[in-house]
């Protein structure tokens, strides 16, 4: 029978797959691979050392000065493989110089690494420290949306300068790499702007409008994400905005009930679905563009922001222990705004959806 290897390689950060099977990271690219239970971390003499007390128990440290085909060339030679088994996301140079040294690669069918998607206790605990920062981060902009100023032309005014969404996403961003973070592509969008779920917003910010804050940052010791969103208001809310943050409080807090061994993610979107349509929020699309909720109810988190299970629409796969997923429903108007609430849950062995998030809800400030 044909012996195979999983090759991975990449950097550590950006490869969260090669991060999980080999427990180092590093900012330049190393090699992992990995026959039966036998796994091997090839990295420079640079990374050497500390690769030697970072690396997985199991993993064994391989010094490598040559150049990635060499190197796999002697790790595959040693363990008489031939075939290299990669992800779909290999880099098509270095797969035609392996295709050149005479190895047969195969794109696996399915993830490398299945057992990403149920979290240990200790990924647990990591993913709640950032998490915990992420909230950090959202009280400080609080905080500032609190202290700000309201000026006749309804613009907020803090320290004595117009607030925009970068003064605001700084603010936040300092917060959490204060705590160990990294934070990308935080959401501070006011106005018109939050209709637009990933529109990271941008100039000032005006009261009486929700201001959506999205924030997930990145441990820059682990790796592991924590994922955050409160919808607030400096002002005076319309009726129509009201009653929207209403609805989206009770379909997250009713999808909370529905997360359960067993239980299926499409249908547990389609709760929440329904929550937003009894108070009277259709979805749909016109002129203007989507409106309504038009995007899945939550996702996996982990070495990445977005991992399986998905809580959406097509996923039909029953949800099983150990999984750590956001619960996030939304409302999204072209001509109001938007809002949307997230919190994390991890839904244990005994069968429990623990909420892992300790942010408050509230709307008014």
């Amino acid at each position: 029978m044909d012996k195979k290897a999983i090759l991975l390689i990449g950097d550590g950060v950006s490869a969260t797959d090669l991060r999980y099977a080999s427990g180092f990271s590093a900012p330049d690219n190393f090699i992992f691979m990995q026959s039966g239970s036998r796994k091997i971390c090839a990295v420079s003499a640079l990374e050497y050392n500390r690769a030697l007390s970072s690396a997985l128990p199991g993993v064994e440290v391989l010094r490598s000065n040559a150049n990635s085909v060499e190197t796999i060339r002697g790790i595959a030679a040693e363990w008489n493989i031939r075939t290299l088994v990669v992800p779909e996301t290999f880099p098509v140079g270095l797969a035609e110089k392996l295709k050149a040294a005479g190895f047969a690669l195969e794109i696996a069918a399915c993830a490398l690494f299945p057992e990403r998607e149920f979290k240990s206790a200790l990924e647990v605990e990591k993913i709640t420290r950032s998490l915990r920062a992420a909230e950090a981060g959202c009280r400080r902009a609080i905080e500032i949306l609190k202290a700000s100023d309201i000026a006749p032309d309804r613009m907020l005014v803090w320290e004595g300068k117009p607030l925009t969404s970068e003064i605001l996403r700084a603010e936040v961003d300092c917060t959490m790499l204060k705590l160990g973070m990294i934070a990308v592509d935080t959401i501070c969008a006011g106005g018109l702007q939050g209709a637009q779920p990933h529109n990271t917003g941008s100039g000032v910010i005006l009261a009486d409008y929700p201001v959506v804050l999205d924030i997930f940052p990145r441990s820059a010791a682990t790796g592991y994400w924590g994922d955050l969103t409160r919808t607030v208001v400096r002002g005076t809310p319309s009726e129509f905005m009201r009653r929207a943050y209403d609805a989206v409080l009770e379909a997250r807090e009713f999808a909370k009930e529905c997360i359960k061994i067993g239980a299926i993610p499409s249908e547990i979107h389609k709760c929440a679905e329904n929550v937003l349509a009894r108070h009277g929020f259709s979805t749909g699309c016109d002129e203007k563009g989507d409106y309504g909720f038009f995007h899945g109810l939550g996702h996996g988190v982990g070495l990445d922001i977005h991992e399986l299970p998905r809580l959406n629409p097509r996923n039909s796969t029953p949800l099983k222990a150990g999984i750590v997923v956001t619960d996030e429903p939304g409302l999204y108007y072209p001509d109001q705004g938007g809002i949307r609430l997230e919190d994390m849950i991890y839904l244990n062995e005994a069968g429990e959806a623990i909420t892992l998030t300790e942010m408050e809800d509230q709307f008014v400030i």
